[in-house]
């Protein structure tokens, strides 16, 4: 069974790559980091990386990774250069979802990435659904509180049209 983290955190990405060595590196565990301004909520990453896990179990997965595969799914595309494009930190990106696969604490990888955690920053917004891609017409079709759901439709067609 695979134990899934999902934290929010701030800092600043100086270096993509060096953020990546760090989570390719851990322990017996490895992580994914992704712009915490295209996630709508902790649902969000949990259901991705569900369905990811559950890709795998399946064999049916399209990349060779949990971490890709929980991307792939996070960001409701189908292909992983889209995926990565739309969900990935860049330099500068201040605002950071992690998602940590067999790791005990945290908070040394936070150390290492040099971040202070804020689970706030994985919270729903209009503004982020908006940005994720949902469209004004499906935002009227739904109530604010529903925000959400619509997002993790996103998630869960993935795996449908795959």
């Amino acid at each position: 069974m695979v134990k899934t983290t999902i934290l929010g955190a701030r800092g600043q990405v100086e270096s993509v790559e060096a953020v990546i060595n760090v989570l390719r590196n851990l322990n017996d565990g490895e992580g994914l980091a992704m712009d915490a301004d295209m996630i709508c909520g902790k649902d969000h990453l949990v259901s991705a990386a569900l369905h990811a896990v559950r890709a795998f179990e399946r064999g049916d997965n399209v990349s060779s990774s949990i971490v890709l595969e929980t991307q792939l799914y996070a960001s409701g595309e189908r292909q992983l250069s889209k995926a990565s494009k739309k969900m990935g930190i860049k330099i500068g990106t201040e605002r950071i979802a992690l998602v940590l696969f067999n790791i005990d604490d945290p908070d040394p990888v936070l150390d290492r990435l040099r971040l202070t955690r804020d689970d706030e920053v994985l919270d729903a917004s209009l503004k982020k659904a908006m940005r994720f891609g949902i469209t004004s017409r499906e935002l009227k079709a739904v109530s604010e509180d529903m925000i959400e759901d619509l997002i993790l439709e996103r998630v869960a067609f993935v795996g449908m049209n795959k």
